[in-house]
């Protein structure tokens, strides 16, 4: 695993998790999916978002912040539950812990979905509308900022201003590449490319072939999302490395976050702004 670069200090960045709050989950959802605790509460995968926080921790030798994210699921919910506005409405929330172990929850208003998106991609769901996906002209070098979801997030500004995406409401994603060419991770998303099957099976699909859908393994440098967790344990996917040179221009593919769900995607190869850039790395 690449180690903390050394011009990083405790004192500026923090670990951070976005997720959903929406009082619609538990009743909408059921026991739909193989975890149903995940989704009994209108914490959407709370607690994934505590793992994800808890191993970004240990990472950094943060014995405090490890501490404080060690103690009770119930207890954690409490810290959460004083930050929340008005439980009736839906909110988007930014946890925010630092190396002391402070925590401080940002909530935001968030537009209202079926909450059947929050479930892995199935019929039953409906489809909003479908984002158009970029890939970097650069390559990102991966690091524990790249595997673990903190404040320090330049690199993925960086890329989403090389696609042209200016706004987090634009209905666009840039695909983050490492060095070798390898897809790593979407910059606010995890995504999933319908899997490259060898030609021996094109023309049949193996009974061992597994899960249509694939994501790019943790080798190739990106975070542990946890909706990339859920899909995983749904059986939704399974992990795949995937290069640029696999995608498709106009091919399909599917994105999730911890407050969006779901999204169908489409891949965009054509540079976004214009001939005189750099065409995506192949």
């Amino acid at each position: 695993m690449a180690s903390t670069p050394s011009t990083a200090s405790s004192d500026c960045f923090q670990i951070i998790s976005s997720l959903r709050y929406d009082p619609s989950i538990p009743h909408a959802i059921g026991e739909r999916t193989a975890e149903p605790r995940l989704l009994a509460t209108p914490y959407y995968l709370l607690p994934y978002h505590r793992d994800r926080l808890l191993n970004a921790a240990i990472c950094f030798n943060w014995t405090k912040a490890i501490e404080f994210l060690q103690q009770d699921l119930g207890q954690f919910t409490q810290i959460l539950d004083t930050f929340i506005p008005d439980k009736s409405e839906s909110w988007r929330l930014r946890i925010v812990i630092d190396s002391s172990g402070a925590c401080k929850v940002e909530a935001n208003p968030t537009a209202s979905m079926n909450p059947l998106n929050l479930l892995y991609p199935s019929q039953e769901m409906s489809q909003p509308n479908t984002w158009r996906v970029y890939v970097d002209s650069e390559p990102t070098t991966p690091s524990d900022f790249t595997m673990h979801k903190t404040t320090a997030r330049g690199d993925y500004t960086a890329a989403r201003h090389r696609s042209g995406i200016l706004s987090p409401q634009e209905e666009a994603e840039v695909l983050v590449v490492n060095p070798k060419g390898e897809v790593m991770e979407g910059s606010i998303t995890t995504p999933y490319f319908r899997r490259r099957r060898p030609s021996s099976e094109k023309d049949g699909a193996s009974k061992d072939a597994g899960p249509e859908w694939v994501t790019p393994p943790l080798l190739s440098g990106g975070n542990a999302g946890t909706t990339r967790r859920y899909a995983l344990t749904e059986g939704f996917c399974t992990e795949e490395v995937i290069t640029v040179v696999d995608l498709v221009d106009g091919e399909e593919c599917w994105l999730s976050n911890g407050v969006r769900g779901f999204i169908p995607g489409r891949i965009v190869l054509i540079d976004p702004k214009g001939p005189e850039r750099v065409p995506p790395p192949r």
